[in-house]
């Protein structure tokens, strides 16, 4: 089964909305903040991209990828 361009886009947006929650948790960020962590890293950017398959991932999987990003600077 395919997914439509507006499926995939409302996968991308939960994931993200659940990445910015975490962060909130994680991380002790505003809403305002973890916004801005999450949309200037190269995690987001790689959600973004649908051929990496990210967006269909768990967050929790997801977020292991940017935590290694935050930490390091580098994308695991």
């Amino acid at each position: 089964m395919r997914l439509t361009p507006e499926q995939i886009n409302i996968l991308q947006e939960e994931l993200c909305a659940e990445l910015v929650n975490i962060l909130m948790q994680e991380w002790h960020y505003s809403m305002h903040e973890a916004l801005g962590v999450l949309y200037n890293s190269d995690t987001f950017a790689l959600i973004q991209d649908v051929g990496t398959g990210l967006y269909y991932q768990s967050a929790g999987y997801v977020y292991s990828y940017l935590e290694e990003e935050l930490n390091t600077g580098k994308v695991a």
